[in-house]
């Protein structure tokens, strides 16, 4: 006889799930309020006037990238400096809202230190968040780059399956590119893809997905994407 507790388990589960995150909203929207409200009013005390509405902005807008870098990019230099650029910023908040309320409290003025350091902020701010963006997208680069030719045995002379060299206009061998009548197999090589996604690739476009989910479903470039839907297409007509 099927234990009859079970399902009333699952339901107190759910129900407090939903509580939490409500919670979780809860507090979340006030911290936020609050912590915009501090900063800014921390922007005004140290001159920016009008405009010091944009200080809270920049710092929670940084420290969303950062998280998002963070929590999105594989283990390397994006992720790393998202983690570092989040923290940073999050603990430059827990400090500015701190200062703010401080010299409000005690109706002080920012000394010349405070306001140089809070109004360093924004172009700091701007600097790491360009850099965190050309991690990424150097990272994105890098990675088609390597799979599809540096870490090719040949790749770029021809001695990769399925794949040549494409000559540049001065004659040398340029990028690697699938080679005609090569198939899903051979270019699945030819992008540094193993066995397994290979099998995986050739499920994906039986199904008749598009270029962009194989190529988030494979963790690759839309490039190598549509290179293994060509190879698969001549890899049909070659059986066939």
């Amino acid at each position: 006889m099927a234990p009859c507790g079970h399902p009333r388990t699952g339901g107190v589960a759910a129900v407090t799930r939903r509580l939490l995150f409500g919670l979780l909203a809860v507090v979340a929207s006030a911290a936020a309020v609050l912590s915009f409200a501090a900063l800014d009013e921390l922007g005004q005390l140290c001159g920016f006037g009008t405009l010091s509405a944009l200080l809270p902005v920049v710092i929670d807008a940084g420290a969303a990238a950062g998280s998002v870098a963070w929590l999105s990019q594989p283990p390397g230099a994006a992720r790393g400096f998202g983690r570092t650029l989040a923290l940073v910023l999050l603990a430059g908040s827990v400090a500015g809202n701190a200062l703010s309320h401080g010299l409000s409290a005690y109706a002080l003025t920012a000394s010349w230190w405070v306001v140089v350091a809070v109004s360093a902020v924004p172009p700091a701010v701007l600097g790491a968040v360009v850099h965190l963006a050309t991690l990424t997208a150097h990272g994105h680069t890098g990675g088609h780059e390597q799979v599809g030719g540096a870490t090719g045995k040949g790749a770029g002379t021809g001695d990769t399956p399925g794949w040549e060299a494409a000559p540049t206009p001065d004659g040398s061998s340029g990028i690697p590119v699938p080679a005609p009548g090569s198939s899903l197999v051979q270019v699945g090589q030819g992008v540094g893809a193993d066995n397994l996604a290979v099998d995986r690739a050739a499920e994906l476009i039986a199904e008749g997905v598009g270029r962009r989910r194989l190529a988030r479903e494979l963790d690759i470039t839309e490039y190598q994407a549509r290179q293994l839907m060509d190879g698969h297409t001549n890899g049909n007509g070659s059986t066939s």
